[in-house]
């Protein structure tokens, strides 16, 4: 009797073990999401689509900030072709730019009609790289980083925000389609 209540014993603190484990490493990241080094948080890393921005646990900023943004359809109205132009915007889930600028930039391609198979998004970590490395040879210093190109060659960059503090996305991407691309924030010119 006194070895089955060994085994027993034995049996009962593996198992106490095993739960003890599984339950402090569990992780509350969803699949599919990367940990945030800095916050512990989920974030995306690599090619996402416009709705994986629009899921759990982004979907609350990101709503916010595209219900709430108004547009300057007078600006909207003058760019000229936006379907010309292809579009590849990085960003990073974790960082409050990226959380204010996606959303407002998402609501006015719709209102431009842009295809959203001419839009490329790919989030970044922290150090601004992605899993297939997509960044390299583009310049991606700070995010969210939105590149326009007209037939692979770019003709102009939005960083982080809007050029100045009296331009808007809507003015800088007017100015883009005019060929006059607006200085991004971080030249030091």
């Amino acid at each position: 009797m006194n070895s089955i209540n060994k085994i027993f014993s034995l049996c009962f603190a593996i198992s106490c073990f095993a739960l003890a484990y599984l339950f402090y490493n569990s992780s509350n990241i969803p699949e599919g999401m990367f940990e945030d080094p800095k916050t512990g948080k989920p974030m995306l890393l690599g090619k996402v689509s416009i709705d994986e921005l629009k899921q759990e646990p982004f979907k609350g900023w990101y709503y916010n900030e595209f219900d709430s943004y108004e547009l300057d359809n007078e600006l909207l109205e003058a760019i000229y072709e936006p379907n010309q132009f292809n579009y590849e915007l990085f960003l990073g889930t974790w960082c409050g730019d990226s959380r204010r600028e996606v959303p407002r930039l998402e609501k006015i391609f719709i209102e431009l009609g842009i295809d959203f198979n001419q839009l490329t998004i790919i989030t970044v970590d922290r150090d601004k790289v992605s899993p297939d490395n997509e960044q390299e040879g583009k310049d991606i210093r700070y995010v969210p980083t939105l590149i326009v190109r007209n037939n692979d060659v770019e003709v102009g960059r939005i960083v982080e925000s809007p050029s100045s503090e009296s331009a808007t996305l809507e003015s800088d991407l007017f100015e883009i389609s005019l060929g006059i691309p607006p200085t991004p924030n971080y030249s030091e010119n």
